[in-house]
């Protein structure tokens, strides 16, 4: 009986399969068993799940039994933010539907299309494996969370692997651009803490903890400038310094001024600024009085470099494709730090992510397939 090839079609397939799998963030655990009995059906060589990702390993055609020389890294995410307000989705956000050239569901452009993509090329490698080459398939969690399950995954790979080099593609959505970096992203929370008084005397209002936080958001646009001019990347950009909210610390009553306050910011930063940061932030605090800390994890900006195998390959194999930054932080930075090489590059559209009635381009899905199989045929080729 003749072997079935895989084809642009089982990707599709595929997506609607990921997305009938509910799988928010922190809940992955029913994804991540099935990518694991598919790829162990499909025949990979090992497959590896531990509790925030499982990978797959298919080895170079004469290492059966020891790695090649080089690896490829297939890597996405299998996470989803949640579905909000299911009753403004036309439909279930788990039951896949079609309308003309899209494919709706929760995850379906961030990024399930992208991950099925990566699995139905992994598929096609079992035929077509090349001496020099092992390729790893990789499904992570956490990514819309921390990044917990890339974290985990580098850290065993650089444990349990010796390659000489290594390369990795994300499949996010990057509508039709190669993505070569992103900026840090650091979530700060500032605490401003003074005395709290009677609301009757103006008085309690100077001595409270909002007069410092209504001068640091008057000096705002000062500070932003001052960013850009003293931490600008020639290829990521400006760094930003964004407040998102102002929390009391605890409950008030409506006559009576906070003596302590939060302000959340959003920092994006450059490699400059990730450097320089705490005694940036130190400067800061001290100027505004307040004290600093992280609000979760800081993820430092990321770049492939401009002589990368793989961005020269996929420059090769897509040469419309316009070569960008990030919109957002991905999951790039932690595979740069084990010396792999990324960038970026899926079917979905960025308007799409964590969006109502999410969706992705069928033809898109058939075109990145071919892309992503053309990128195995060619890269290291030369």
């Amino acid at each position: 009986m003749e072997q079935h090839q895989p084809s642009a079609q089982d990707a599709i397939a595929l997506t609607k399969q990921l997305i009938t799998i509910p799988s928010v963030s922190d809940n992955e655990a029913e994804i991540l068993s099935f990518v694991a009995k598919w790829m162990d059906q499909a025949g990979f060589d090992q497959v590896i799940t531990k509790e925030r990702f499982t990978a797959g390993l298919i080895r170079g055609k004469s290492k059966a039994s020891q790695p090649a020389g080089k690896a490829l890294l297939l890597c996405g995410h299998i996470d989803t933010v949640p579905a909000g307000d299911e009753s403004a989705w036309q439909g279930s956000p788990w039951q896949p539907r079609t309308k003309g050239d899209r494919l709706y569901g929760l995850g379906a452009s961030d990024m399930k299309s992208g991950v099925a993509i990566q699995m139905i090329t992994a598929q096609s490698y079992l035929t077509e494996r090349r001496d020099d080459l092992d390729l790893w398939c990789v499904a992570v969690a956490h990514e819309e969370l921390d990044g917990a399950g890339s974290a985990d995954f580098t850290k065993y790979f650089a444990q349990n692997t010796s390659y000489d080099q290594a390369s990795c593609i994300i499949a996010e959505p990057t509508d039709r651009r190669i993505e070569i970096g992103h900026r840090g992203n650091r979530f700060i929370e500032l605490t401003f803490e003074r005395a709290s008084g009677h609301s009757s005397q103006e008085s309690a209002y100077r001595n409270s903890s909002l007069p410092p936080i209504v001068s640091l958001l008057n000096d705002l646009p000062t500070i932003q400038d001052k960013l850009h001019h003293d931490y600008h990347d020639e290829s990521l950009g400006d760094p930003t310094f964004t407040p998102t909210r102002i929390e009391p610390d605890g409950t008030y009553p409506g006559n009576k001024t906070a003596s302590a306050s939060h302000l959340a910011v959003d920092v994006r930063t450059t490699p400059e600024l990730d450097a320089d940061f705490d005694k940036y932030l130190d400067q800061l605090s001290a100027k505004y009085h307040c004290s600093w800390h992280y609000a979760t994890d800081p993820v430092s900006s990321a770049q492939c470099a401009p002589d990368a195998p793989i961005l020269n390959t996929a420059r090769d194999v897509i040469p419309e494709a316009e070569t960008a930054v990030s919109f957002g932080a991905t999951d790039q930075a932690f595979f740069q730090a084990i010396g792999a090489q990324t960038v970026i590059y899926g079917p979905g559209d960025f308007d799409q992510a964590h969006a109502i009635n999410e969706s992705v381009s069928l033809a898109r899905i058939k075109d990145t397939y071919r892309v992503y199989r053309q990128l195995i045929r060619q890269i290291y080729a030369s």
